[in-house]
């Protein structure tokens, strides 16, 4: 007798993957951006071999239609793709000059994600809408805690980098202690996880 090997199916409306383990989060966004832009939709056909039928025009379409369409790939963590938890991160630059006992100098840098749950996230947002302030408001809010907190709420794992500068320097501290950041990523993300998740509060923000 000869055994026949059957490959299982779906069921319609089975899920098959999640968003993120098919693409990665900054496309995420793209899509929940511009989910009817035939260059985005291309570059889901690049991704997948499949592109979404018309009437898959939101964002919450396409999401159903991927998850219960298309096969999983492995992907990164998803802090490395702008969300922990039910949040946002933004990537954000540190730099500074050790100063060192034996009279040295040598700049470090390095990077790390400041997090923001959601917690956190839509009390900055619910107090810009109750002051009646908008979205550019709330991205500078988000901006300044990042100035504010982010050497102590990130580890950046500085490194050296350049020539060491000696000197008779006093201190066996460090300075210039800098950060970089992009306002753009803010507004992205932070667009994104209300587009997702409260769209009655990006509405009250423009």
């Amino acid at each position: 007798m000869t055994a026949v090997i059957t490959e299982s199916i779906p069921a319609a409306g089975e899920r098959k993957c999640s968003m993120d383990e098919v693409f990665a989060g900054p496309f995420i966004e793209l899509i929940g951006l511009a989910p009817r832009n035939p260059l985005v939709r291309g570059l889901i056909l690049a991704q997948t071999g499949k592109m979404p039928e018309p009437e898959h025009e939101t964002f919450e379409q396409i999401k159903e239609w991927v998850e219960t369409t298309c096969e999983k790939k492995v992907r990164p963590p998803a802090i490395a793709q702008g969300r922990v938890g039910d949040g946002i991160v933004i990537p954000v630059e540190f730099s500074e000059t050790e100063y060192g006992r034996a009279s040295y100098s040598v700049p470090r840098s390095g990077t790390d994600e400041f997090a923001l749950d959601a917690e956190e996230l839509l009390a900055l947002v619910q107090a810009a809408v109750d002051s009646a302030e908008d979205l550019e408001e709330v991205i500078e809010k988000i901006a300044g805690l990042i100035d504010e907190d982010a050497w102590n709420r990130c580890d950046p794992n500085l490194e050296d980098y350049g020539d060491y500068d000696y000197d008779q320097h006093e201190s066996d501290d460090s300075g210039n202690s800098e950060i970089g950041f992009s306002r753009d990523q803010i507004r992205d993300r932070l667009v994104a996880f209300l587009r997702e998740r409260h769209p009655q509060l990006l509405e009250e923000l423009a």
